[in-house]
């Protein structure tokens, strides 16, 4: 993983406006899990880590908690900046957090813990979290059990062979891998399926969001998202369409500190 973070953080630079404007937010109801189980709301600290353009962060901003997003790359960081609401944002890693010891309540990860070195990332989440604490890692997976919705994934990049770390984190088992760590009670899974609206503009959007299609040189990435907007206009299940549902099953993994 760790030979992958300086091309990532290049394509998630270059395609920051991209994953604004395309990627899905969060459904009602695993913010609602997140609330309810972390007891997120006024006297309360949150730290969203590697918060991105702030996904997340946004919806935890009504409940009157403190939130800080930790984010290392500038362009996502510009984001976060419009965020309505008081938001504290800082530069760092899940490797390096800049906060002092026990000085949070909750710590949520959404879409990112797949590019942490967990050993390290997991050690300085149980240094900041006050004990009892929350950890909430939560990921919106494509349900790739659409034929048209894998078909996508293949094509971000060339070849079967082809390394893709944009799925990396599909069919790891993250309560092990918290487990295995030290320090941190029980872990339970949540899982909830939905659908983002989507045209064929947001589908291409989708693509370019993709950190290993925004690091490309500019042709290659054209032809990615050419063959993007061809899927919109041949598969069966696209074509035609001027919008359809982008299904997708949301997990949240959590646990708390001891």
């Amino acid at each position: 993983m760790a030979g992958r973070i300086p091309a990532a953080a290049e394509g998630f630079e270059h395609g920051a406006a991209a994953y604004e404007a395309a990627r899905p937010s969060y459904p009602a109801e695993a913010v609602a899990h997140i609330v309810g189980h972390g007891g997120i709301g006024p006297g309360r600290r949150v730290l969203d880590l590697a918060a991105g353009t702030g996904k997340l962060t946004r919806l935890l901003v009504p409940t009157g908690a403190e939130v800080v997003a930790v984010e290392p790359v500038a362009a996502m960081r510009e984001h976060l900046r419009a965020l309505p609401g008081d938001v504290t944002i800082l530069d760092g890693t899940a490797e390096a957090i800049p906060l002092p010891d026990r000085s949070v309540h909750v710590i949520t990860a959404a879409q990112a813990f797949h590019w942490f070195d967990p050993d390290v990332a997991l050690a300085e989440m149980r240094r900041v979290l006050r004990r009892g604490g929350h950890l909430f890692l939560v990921w919106n997976l494509r349900d790739r059990r659409h034929d048209w919705v894998r078909r996508f994934g293949d094509l971000l990049v060339d070849g079967p062979e082809a390394e893709r770390p944009y799925d990396s984190y599909y069919d790891v088992d993250y309560a092990q891998v918290v487990a295995d760590s030290t320090g941190f009670g029980p872990v339970e899974l949540w899982t909830h399926e939905w659908e983002q609206p989507c045209t064929p503009d947001l589908l291409v959007a989708r693509a370019a969001s993709v950190s290993v299609v925004a690091a490309l040189p500019e042709g290659d990435r054209r032809r990615v998202l050419d063959r993007v907007r061809r899927l919109t206009e041949t598969h069966p299940d696209l074509a035609g369409r001027s919008s359809f549902p982008f299904p997708y099953v949301t997990r949240v993994y959590r646990c708390r500190r001891r």
